[in-house]
């Protein structure tokens, strides 16, 4: 017995050692790490490199060692507009619900935004006075939610506050000056300027790079994605969108509604050669599981009204 037990025990550690060297072996193939201090950092060479090749052409300022944390601070002064900024090589910890199992390499955190954002406020804050417009650097949203408020444009949150009337020669404006400056991946790559009502709290649109998508063409492509999804299915067309009130709307009455509304807004969407709704309120129903859930009304799958 005592033997058998040796052999099993034996085994055991054969297999739990054959295992930690597998181990052992990807660490070392990986270039991963138990130890944050053995990672290797990014040279002044590869560092200045990789900010070149993001930012352009920028001077090495200083280098600061952090031996406890195992950092590596670059500050770097960009050449074209002269603010500084710095990047950051640190050990890239691999890890879960704040404990880490593993070093993977070495990444790297950019803080280029905040200085480019500062100059960019101190450099423009004037030519937008001229315009009419008030340069936010935080968000610019009113406090309370008051209106009407000034036509602003804030950088951080990337949001115009502007009449109807003027919406569209404000947002070219913003739009102009941001890309005056070069495209950077935080700055002003992929710019989405989210436009809002200066008089009243209402959305108006998306400015992208490919066009400006009002609030309306939003909710269709966000309901018919929903539709699709709830469905099962892919490949719907839109066809039109009414307001009615709850009661016309059939069978939406006898759901549970998850908060009262006297109107709804429904979007009629066609799927093979069949014409369907989804409405913008959800209701309690019973799902394919039996469980209760909320859910946008439509009529394309029916589940029972849920009055747990």
């Amino acid at each position: 017995m005592k033997r058998r037990n040796l052999m099993k025990r034996s085994g055991l550690g054969k297999a739990l050692g054959g295992f930690l060297l597998l181990c052992g072996l990807g660490f070392l193939l990986t270039g991963c790490t138990l130890d944050k201090k053995s990672v290797k950092l990014h040279t002044k060479e590869e560092m200045q490199k990789v900010v070149d090749e993001r930012y352009g052409d920028a001077e090495l300022v200083s280098i600061e060692e952090n031996e406890e944390k195992h950092y590596r601070i670059f500050t770097y002064r960009d050449t074209k507009y002269g603010f500084t900024y710095q990047v950051t090589s640190h050990p890239n910890a691999v890890g879960m619900d704040g404990s880490t199992f593993y070093y993977d390499g070495a990444g790297i955190y950019y803080s280029y935004e905040e200085p480019f954002l500062s100059y960019f406020y101190e450099q423009e804050k004037e030519t937008f006075a001229r315009q009419g417009i008030e340069l936010c650097e935080e968000m610019g949203f009113p406090s309370n939610f008051e209106y009407p408020v000034n036509r602003r444009f804030c950088l951080k949150s990337k949001e115009l506050f502007s009449s109807p009337e003027r919406y569209e020669e404000d947002m070219k404006f913003v739009w102009d000056r941001v890309h005056a400056y070069k495209v950077v991946p935080e700055t002003t790559g992929n710019y989405e300027l989210n436009v809002y009502n200066s008089e009243q709290a209402e959305f108006l649109g998306t400015l992208k790079e490919d066009g400006f998508v009002t609030a309306l063409e939003q909710r269709i492509e966000y309901y018919m994605q929903q539709a699709e999804s709830l469905g099962g299915i892919q490949g719907v067309t839109y066809l039109r969108c009414e307001k009615k009130k709850v009661s016309e709307v059939p069978g939406l009455s006898d759901q549970v509604l998850y908060e009262k509304k006297n109107t709804v807004t429904v979007y009629y969407y066609s799927y093979e050669g069949k014409e369907y709704f989804i409405v913008d309120l959800w209701v309690a129903q019973i799902g394919e599981n039996g469980g209760g859930i909320f859910q946008y009304y439509q009529n394309y799958k029916y589940y029972e009204p849920s009055r747990d």
